[in-house]
């Protein structure tokens, strides 16, 4: 709840485990009406403090030095970081700390009104609904956690958070970098709004969830239920259809296919393993990257318009090996 009065409000989403390069991004993104931002240690200080429950302030004094460029930060500032699982120790040992934040380009205005929750329920949706577009074609384009730790509104002048969602955090690491030529094939591919199609949006729903699963095996059961839902018909050699019409789209020449349906085969078995109990046998986190590639092109080859699993199997049995 911010004070009360007329304001301008700007909406934001921290995104967390990508790096500056998502930056390269802006010329796809800014023609709807978004941008990425990199926000360092001072201006966090002097803009977003509010992000981590501490009020902008022009008194407190900037006593901790951190990164490279020598950022002062505020004691109260440092504490708070250090005490929040999505910043922590990570943060203030950056060699340049910073934060990388998605932004509506465009501002809004409360009046001090009745219908001032109104306008912004319906603008936060808005900008929320687009930022979870734009990660779910981010993560379907290549391997990374990129995610968002929280939603805000935050006022122009005063910097009070106005509203705030938190999303969860499973505490996965790593960054998502994109080169010049990923840029630039993502420019081509980038839409205002992600649409599944019917065979596809199970699939594309299960993909979603498997970032927020802390546990690596729960993320491999549902990585192999988006291929269930995509390639199987019934309850008979569930592993062997799943195999053969996926190593159909993964595969340029016979070779490739039989390597790939033994791989495939191999795969599904250890998700029997996990599913009864057994040992599992081999790299987890090996095995979930493999699998979670092989889905990604999975629902990026089926999510064709009005296609439908009987046109998919019809298209896979005429190009099969």
């Amino acid at each position: 709840m911010v004070s009360l009065g007329e304001h301008s409000i700007e909406s934001y989403a921290h995104i967390i485990n990508a790096d500056k390069t998502v930056l390269k991004l802006n010329s796809s993104i800014e023609k709807f009406g978004y941008s990425f931002i990199w926000v360092d240690a001072t201006e966090f200080e002097n803009n977003f403090s509010d992000i981590v429950s501490i009020p902008k302030s022009e008194e407190r004094l900037l006593t901790i030095i951190i990164g490279r460029e020598q950022h002062g930060i505020s004691h109260e500032l440092h504490n708070a970081l250090v005490h929040n699982a999505t910043f922590g120790q990570m943060f203030m040992h950056m060699e340049y700390p910073g934060i990388i934040l998605l932004k509506k380009i465009d501002k809004f205005e409360i009046k001090n009104s009745t219908d001032d929750f109104l306008v912004e329920q319906k603008e936060f949706l808005s900008f929320y609904t687009f930022v979870s577009d734009l990660l779910l074609q981010l993560r379907l384009y290549k391997i990374g956690e990129v995610r968002c730790s929280q939603f805000f509104h935050i006022t122009s002048i005063t910097r009070e958070i106005s509203l705030r969602k938190t999303e969860l955090s499973s505490g996965s690491h790593g960054d998502f970098t994109i080169s010049d030529e990923e840029a630039e094939k993502l420019s081509i591919s980038l839409k205002n709004k992600y649409v599944s199609n019917s065979l596809t949006e199970l699939a594309t729903k299960n993909f979603s969830i498997v970032y927020d699963i802390p546990d690596g095996r729960i993320r491999f059961i549902t990585l192999m239920t988006c291929l269930e839902s995509l390639f199987n018909l019934g309850k008979d050699q569930i592993a062997h259809t799943i195999a053969r019409h996926l190593s159909i789209i993964l595969s340029k020449n016979k070779e490739e296919f039989k390597e790939n349906y033994i791989r495939i085969k191999k795969l599904y078995n250890m998700r029997n393993n996990i599913v009864h109990g057994g040992e599992y046998k081999g790299d987890l986190i090996t095995d979930y990257l493999d699998l979670s590639e092989k889905v990604r092109r999975a629902i990026n080859f089926c999510n064709k318009p009005d296609m439908t699993k009987e046109q998919l199997f019809e298209n896979l049995n005429a190009t099969g090996f």
